[in-house]
């Protein structure tokens, strides 16, 4: 069967593990890379494959040949590069790993990316433009458009709002609200509701006055 031609947004790592998993791993074949005309250097291009600048692909690149897929993980980038194609008419496409775990009642908007470390379980809905990186997702949650979290944990019935960030090891009790724009550092553990634009950060590690040597002779021998 023929494959679908995707066009990736995107000049980072990401974009080049996007299209790397998309290539090896989905019902589409990544023809080009694209981005803004003021980040666009094509005789520098580092990809794999041919890099566009937008405006080019939006005058040449026809919504009926191509899906796109954004592929930033900055949110208000992403939330912005999201609009402007579907303000011209381009399907986005969704990549969910066959190496993650989820159920078949698994509700998705657009532009979605959920990476081989994930799990879901029933009865969960992931609104336009999220990516989750190695995060598990309790039941009957839902998380709002434009949202990435990455190594983060939920229980069940928890409700993430638009344009939030949950980091590393971030943890999120059952049945809580986390607000929009909510940021979630790494490490943090959540146990009440949030409010709009609230920032979260864990202590964090702290350097011990101790050599590893020191430790070693003391501990490990």
């Amino acid at each position: 069967m023929d494959k679908k031609e995707l066009i990736i947004y995107g000049i980072g790592r990401f974009a080049e593990y996007v299209q790397y998993v998309f290539d090896q791993d989905s019902s589409y074949t990544v023809k080009a890379f694209c981005i803004e005309n003021s980040l666009y250097d094509a005789e520098n291009n580092q990809l794999p494959l041919p890099l566009i600048s937008l405006d080019e692909f939006l005058e040449k690149y026809t919504p009926s040949q191509y899906t796109v897929f954004v592929a930033v993980g900055n949110n208000e980038v992403r939330t912005r590069i999201f609009s402007i194609f579907k303000e011209y008419g381009y399907s986005l496409a969704n990549y969910i790993s066959s190496k993650s775990r989820f159920w078949p009642n698994l509700e998705l908007g657009e532009n979605i990316f959920v990476d081989e470390g994930c799990v879901l379980q029933p009865f969960i809905k992931l609104e336009d433009n999220i990516i989750l990186f190695t995060s598990q997702i309790g039941h009957h949650s839902h998380i709002g458009k434009n949202s990435l979290m990455s190594g983060a944990k939920t229980g069940g019935n928890v409700r993430i709002g638009e344009n939030c960030y949950i980091g590393l090891n971030a943890s999120i009790k059952q049945n809580l609200t986390i607000a929009d724009n909510t940021i979630i550092g790494m490490g943090c553990i959540m146990e009440k509701d949030t409010n709009k634009n609230e920032v979260y950060t864990h202590k964090g590690t702290l350097k011990r006055k101790i050599s590893s040597i020191q430790i070693s002779s003391r501990f490990l021998t």
